[in-house]
């Protein structure tokens, strides 16, 4: 896990720019994992050109200070697929102090398409609930938890919304806790990335998205395996979470984390085509930034001692 801890202040230092870039291409020899694997993308990072990112709208920012780096459309509304369950997950961590306590599946439906088996009256705890919500991207998870903590998914609904106000989320609006395509559920990169940087500050909410693999136990004896469908979190040892999505109308999406060098970064990328560019871009994205972050950091600080912008 990264150390975000603030740090005392020190003497900023101009880095000459052959220093400059010698640390920049180290930090990107050092990012890439598997090299010579067909299955890992290769970076094409060059100089101070953001890469082409080819899903329509995109943001990265300093995980810490919420600083833009990179931007593409990110105001423009579109739906974030089960990047819905971040704010699920918060709300769930916010409200609920004892995770080990039960959730009881409520009587109504489940989803079955993605899911760990939930049947209505099952009892799984909210931390168990929570792994499945956040790796397998379980809708009977989300159900369950919207249920135990506001007593059903329209009343979690509200606060869900309440709470992206709160948040200054000034372009989303929820439906469900699911993610389920609606034509009134949508969001944008920028309000994504402030919505995964809050969710980050939550150790819970680190612990469950940097997990590669878990099994999901409830009683009786439910022992389900689920995985991280994070593919960076699978194949750079940098990465660091956050959650995927995918649906007809939304394409593929993406709210990632990781350090690769200096500083911790998030990337959104929403409406992707397929799952290789997604991971291909965000790794690009995150190696550029990485460099782009150095970069600002060796111009020297104005009189006002400003922070890096």
């Amino acid at each position: 896990m990264p150390d975000t801890r603030a740090h005392p202040a020190r003497p900023r230092r101009i880095l000459p720019l052959t220093a400059l870039a010698l640390v920049a291409a180290a930090l990107l020899c050092m990012a890439v994992t598997g090299c010579g694997s067909a299955s890992v993308p290769q970076p094409s990072v060059t100089g101070t050109t953001p890469p082409q990112v080819r899903a329509w709208t995109g943001i990265m920012v300093v995980r810490k200070t919420g600083d833009v780096l990179w931007s593409k459309s990110p105001d423009r509304e579109l739906p974030p697929a089960s990047l819905t369950k971040i704010m699920t997950a918060l709300l769930t961590l916010e409200h609920v102090k004892d995770l080990d306590e039960w959730a009881v599946v409520p009587q109504i439906p489940l989803p079955q398409k993605v899911g760990v088996g939930l049947v209505p009256g099952d009892r799984i705890t909210v931390r168990e609930a929570l792994y499945a919500l956040l790796l397998q991207s379980a809708n009977d998870a989300a159900l369950t938890l919207a249920s135990h903590v506001a007593g059903s998914e329209p009343k979690f609904v509200v606060l869900m919304n309440r709470r992206a106000k709160q948040l200054g989320l000034l372009h989303t609006h929820f439906t469900n806790a699911r993610g389920t395509a609606d034509p009134q559920l949508f969001s944008t990169a920028r309000d994504l990335a402030t919505l995964a940087r809050y969710a980050m500050r939550k150790a819970t909410f680190r612990q469950i998205v940097s997990t590669r693999d878990h099994v999901v136990h409830y009683p009786p004896d439910a022992a389900v395996p689920v995985h991280n469908h994070n593919r960076l979190l699978q194949e750079y040892a940098w990465a660091d979470g956050i959650k995927t999505g995918s649906n007809a109308a939304s394409g593929k999406v993406l709210a990632a984390s990781g350090k690769p060098g200096a500083v911790a970064l998030i990337v959104i990328t929403m409406h992707q085509r397929t799952r290789p560019e997604e991971v291909e871009d965000a790794v690009n994205l995150f190696l550029w930034g990485t460099a782009e972050y150095l970069r600002r950091a060796a111009v020297p600080a104005s009189p006002s001692g400003s922070a890096i912008p």
